[in-house]
């Protein structure tokens, strides 16, 4: 089993490594050589069992019968990182045929959806995630037989330009006009991936409310169990901001308790760097 998720890790990793995903000519290469290691490695493996259970007294045998395990093992872990590298790209596709349509970049989209998450407050206005539940926006030409795939996940921003946003809650049903973008950040060396971290999260758009007086709470607020514990998470965090309120360090608490890092201060940031701390609040955070 060692071997096998070995080879699988390896995979993966080797396809994150990668610039571009692969092609068919890529996934027919993938797969004949996946095959031949699984046959590889079914024949060392039973041929070595069959020795042993011939002649286990003789030292040419048990040379042999080590020799053909080996390459048994070997054969598995490259046959576990044709799969890791297969499920990996397989992913990486499906989460890349979401992209926000080059068209719909800037315009003006009707969305009906669920705040999903805990938002994030600051002094410009409010940042949330966005579950898409359907869209009204200009018809947009795609490829023949391709239908045109909107991203389930945005993030958006609530900006507090004329009046501060409401007091927005995990789970809550809006009908919101927004403007949105494809994700674009920063990859140098040394700092965050912002696209990369959006990726991993499945959003695939990001933007802002752009006609905030024309927002509709809706009913019924959505349902299940992460929306469950994300109301379980606001509610807890709204104790701790009721105890806490005249704390400095309520948000590093907050932060620790159910990973929302909006309400760590400056300086709590460069006091935790300093003291090479500030990676278990990161930690939780990308909970």
């Amino acid at each position: 089993m060692r071997a096998w998720w070995c080879g699988f890790g390896l995979g993966v990793v080797w396809l994150q490594r990668q610039a571009a995903l692969p092609g068919w000519g890529g996934w027919c290469a993938l797969v004949l050589f996946g095959c031949a290691a699984s046959a590889a490695a079914v024949w060392a493996l039973r041929g070595s069992s069959h020795i042993a259970d011939r002649e286990q007294s003789a030292p040419s045998s048990w040379t042999l019968r080590r020799a053909r395990s080996f390459a048994g093992w070997c054969a598995l872990s490259c046959a576990a990182w044709c799969v890791g590298f297969g499920y990996a790209a397989w992913r990486a596709e499906a989460r890349l045929a979401t992209s926000l349509p080059l068209a719909w970049e800037g315009r003006d989209i009707e969305l009906t959806g669920n705040i999903k998450g805990l938002p994030a407050r600051d002094d410009k206005g409010v940042r949330f995630l966005f579950d898409v539940e359907s869209v009204d926006a200009p018809a947009v030409e795609s490829a023949p037989g391709e239908p045109v795939r909107f991203p389930r996940v945005v993030q958006l921003s609530w900006i507090a330009d004329e009046a501060p946003p409401p007091p927005l809650e995990p789970g809550e049903r809006w009908r919101l006009r927004v403007r949105l973008k494809r994700p674009h950040g920063n990859a140098n060396f040394g700092v965050r991936d912002t696209e990369a971290g959006l990726l991993a999260r499945n959003v695939r758009a990001t933007g802002y409310v752009s006609a905030a007086t024309q927002a509709v709470r809706l009913r019924p607020d959505a349902r299940g169990v992460s929306v469950t514990v994300d109301r379980w998470r606001a509610a807890l965090r709204a104790r701790i901001d009721a105890v806490l309120a005249d704390s400095p360090h309520r948000g590093v608490v907050v932060a620790l308790a159910i990973g929302a890092q909006d309400e760590v201060s400056a300086a709590d940031w460069q006091l935790m760097r300093a003291t090479g701390t500030s990676h278990l609040v990161a930690i939780l955070g990308s909970i």
